[in-house]
C-alpha cells in the first residue's frame, strides 16, 4: 500500500526493518500527530490524572469525526523509557503509540484516530482495572472496575472533547475502544463485554485472563463479546498457566464472534517490545477500512 504524503528516506537513518513506528521516522514533521498533556481533577476517583491526548497531523485525519483509543497505563503509551541519547530506533520500553499511529496512517492502513493515554499510580492500578476483589497469594485486589470505566465515560471522554476544540471527536460507541495491556487488557475487555454501547471496541495484549481464576471467561459466558469489536493476543513465549486461561477466554470469543474478534495465540513475549511489534494487526482490526468500519464510521 503507497503512502499518503510524499516523503524521502532521510539520510541520517539506517535500513530498518518496514515496521511503521521506523515508517514514522521518515515523515515530514508536519505529517507527524502531536501529543498534547492535560491534567483531569477527577471525582469518581479523586485525585488528579494526567492526560496524554495524541492528535493526528490534519492532513492525515480528514474531516470526519475521530474515534477514540483510551489506553490504560497512559506512561507506557508513548515516549520511550530510554530515549534519552539513544536513536529513535533503538528505543524501547514503551508502545510508542505515536509513531505507530503515524506510520499506519502515513500507509493508509487505518482510520485516522485520537489516542488518550490515561495514567494510573502503580499502587492502584489492579484495584482500578480489575472490577472484582480477589486474590492472588497473599494480595487481595480490584473492586474499583466499573468506577474506572465511570470515570472514562462521564469524566475523561467529556474532558478530551473540551480540550480539542476545534477537532470532531466521535461519539459513536464503535469508535470508542478500550486498550490495554497485562492486567490493563481485563479493564479493556471487561469494558467492551459488559458496555458494548459506550465502549463498541477493544484491544488487550496479554491480558490477565488468570485473574480470579477465569473471572474474564465467566464473563464472555454471560454476555458474549458484547456486540464490541474486539482484538486479543497472548505470546507463545508466556507463561504456560497463562496461555491455557487465554485460550480458553479467546476461544469463547471466537466461537460467536461473525468476525468481529481477533483473538488467539501469536509469537511473542510479555513486555512493551513484544506488544508494540503485535500492536499494528490488532489496531487494523478494531480501525480499518472493511465493511464493519465503514458502517460505524457512519454510525
Amino acid at each position: 500500500m503507497g503512502c499518503r504524503i510524499p516523503h524521502d528516506r532521510r539520510p541520517e537513518l539506517p535500513e530498518l526493518e518496514p515496521r511503521p513506528e521506523f515508517h514514522a521516522l521518515a515523515m515530514p514533521r508536519d505529517s507527524r500527530g502531536e501529543i498534547d498533556d492535560s491534567l483531569l481533577d477527577c471525582e469518581r476517583l479523586p485525585g488528579m490524572r494526567l492526560l496524554r491526548i495524541y492528535v493526528p497531523a490534519p492532513r492525515l485525519r480528514g474531516d470526519r469525526p475521530l474515534p477514540v483509543l483510551l489506553v490504560n497505563d497512559g506512561h507506557k503509551a508513548f515516549e520511550a523509557s530510554n530515549h534519552r541519547g539513544v536513536p529513535p530506533w533503538e528505543q524501547s520500553g514503551t508502545l510508542q503509540l505515536h509513531r505507530l499511529m503515524d506510520g499506519l496512517l502515513c500507509e493508509g492502513a487505518l482510520r485516522p484516530a485520537i489516542v488518550v493515554a490515561v495514567a494510573t499510580h502503580a499502587s492502584s492500578r489492579a484495584n482500578q482495572y480489575v472490577p472484582v476483589r480477589t486474590r492472588f497469594g497473599e494480595v487481595e485486589f480490584g473492586g474499583v472496575g466499573d468506577a474506572y470505566l465511570d470515570l472514562l465515560e462521564h469524566e475523561v471522554l467529556p474532558a478530551v472533547e473540551h480540550r480539542l476544540a476545534g477537532v470532531p471527536v466521535s461519539r459513536a460507541a464503535a469508535d470508542r475502544v478500550l486498550v490495554g495491556t497485562s492486567i490493563g487488557g481485563v479493564s479493556a475487555l471487561y469494558g467492551a463485554m459488559t458496555r458494548p454501547g459506550v465502549f463498541g471496541g477493544a484491544i488487550a495484549l496479554s491480558p490477565s485472563a488468570w485473574v480470579d481464576d477465569g473471572f474474564l471467561l465467566r464473563t464472555a459466558q454471560a454476555n458474549g463479546h458484547g456486540r464490541a469489536r474486539i482484538a486479543a493476543d497472548i505470546g507463545s513465549g508466556e507463561r504456560t498457566p497463562i496461555r491455557d486461561h487465554c485460550r480458553r477466554l479467546f476461544d469463547q470469543l471466537n466461537a460467536a464472534s461473525h468476525g468481529q474478534v481477533l483473538a488467539g495465540e501469536v509469537e511473542g513475549i510479555h513486555n512493551e517490545d513484544s506488544w508494540r511489534a503485535r500492536l499494528p494487526r490488532l489496531l487494523q482490526h478494531v480501525l480499518g477500512h472493511g465493511p464493519f468500519h465503514a458502517a460505524a464510521a457512519h454510525a
